[in-house]
Parts: C-alpha cells; sequence; structure tokens
C-alpha cells in the first residue's frame, strides 16, 4: 500500500465529500429536512464531528479500495466499489432511518440513498485513478 496516495486520495475524497453534500443537500433541502433533525444552529456547533465522520468515511473508503480492487478498468472498478460499499452502507441504514427516525417520506430516503450510491461510484473512480491500481487496458497491453 502506498502511504502517499492513500493520504492523496483521502484527502481529495474528502473534499469531494463535503461539496457533494453540500450541493446536494442544499438543493434538496425542503425534501431532506426531518423532523428529528437538529436547528442549524446546533447542526453548526457540532461540523467538527460531521466533518470528522466525513474524513473517517474518506480514509476508510480510500484504505478499503486496495482490500477490493482486483486491477480491472477503472470504470468497472469504480462501479464495483459503489454497488458494494454504497448500499452496504446507505441503503439498510436509510431503511432502518426510515422506520426509527423521523416523519420524512420513504421516497427522500430511498433518493438520499441514491445520491450516495452514485456519490461512492463517483469516488471510486477517482480513487481507481489516483491509486493507479489499474493493470489491464482496452487494448490488452
Amino acid at each position: 500500500m502506498n502511504t502517499k496516495k492513500l493520504i492523496f486520495s483521502t484527502v481529495v475524497i474528502f473534499i469531494m465529500y463535503v461539496l457533494m453534500d453540500l450541493t446536494f443537500y442544499g438543493l434538496f433541502e425542503e425534501k431532506m429536512a426531518g423532523k428529528a433533525d437538529r436547528p442549524a444552529s446546533e447542526q453548526n456547533q457540532l461540523l467538527p464531528f460531521i466533518f470528522f465522520g466525513l474524513f473517517l468515511a474518506s480514509f476508510l473508503f480510500s484504505y478499503l479500495f486496495d482490500k477490493l480492487s482486483d486491477g480491472e478498468d477503472k470504470i468497472r472498478e469504480g462501479t464495483k466499489y459503489r454497488i458494494i460499499l454504497g448500499t452496504f452502507m446507505y441503503l439498510p441504514l436509510f431503511l432502518i432511518f426510515y422506520a426509527t427516525r423521523d416523519t420524512r417520506p420513504l421516497d427522500a430516503w430511498l433518493i438520499n440513498a441514491a445520491f450516495h450510491i452514485i456519490q461512492f461510484g463517483i469516488f471510486g473512480i477517482v480513487v481507481a485513478y489516483i491509486r493507479g491500481k489499474v493493470i489491464i487496458d482496452s487494448s490488452g497491453e
């Protein structure tokens, strides 16, 4: 495992995570707001926890890439990664949140899960390029 590439991919994924989440939740703020959410003023005070959580997820995402990739092409690796990690992390979690957390409609949770599964696919492709895990090119050389 190349430590420099691990650190670099962690930082890149963290920045992408923050920017994509801010954009998504900014666009769908009304749909994603739930009654169990903390008031914005409290959320702002807890931003260090949010950023630490996103950074930790970025590190684990980058670290696990080596364990789950097998040297296929970058698009295939990103797609496989999206299906494995994105679905594993978000779909069950958001179904549980729908049943236990608040009165947000099911479609909001499913849209949220779909966004993160797609987001993880993008992250997987980016990490594949950064980590250079591609062995086979399209010409077979």
